[in-house]
């Protein structure tokens, strides 16, 4: 399969590896696919099947955990999925926070 790909033709392709038995690695160099493109195309296309599991980013913030710090400021705790935790202080600018939790 060459050439630009639907999501039409990546739902096959993905059915016919799952048909083939074979590992990602195997089935790619039987297709003459790089395996780079089979990992975009699963990814999209579970982005596809579910659109807010991709867009949504289930970040908890601890208003309360640092509240009174040393220096007298106000802090906020950002708890991220894979248990990074980052305090900021309440006086940045909350464009700043909102990047951080984006990149997450």
């Amino acid at each position: 399969m060459k050439g630009r790909r639907t999501l039409a033709d990546a739902k096959i392709l993905m059915e016919r590896h799952q048909m083939s038995g074979l590992n990602i690695q195997a089935f790619c160099t039987k297709e003459l696919i790089n395996p780079a493109t089979f990992y975009y195309w699963r990814k999209r296309l579970r982005m596809n099947e579910n659109p807010e599991s991709s867009l949504l980013i289930p970040v908890s913030i601890n208003r309360n955990a640092l509240s009174d710090s040393p220096t007298g400021s106000n802090m906020i705790e950002l708890n991220y999925p894979n248990g990074v935790r980052l305090t900021v202080s309440c006086q940045n600018d909350f464009s700043l926070i909102r990047e951080l939790i984006m990149l997450a």
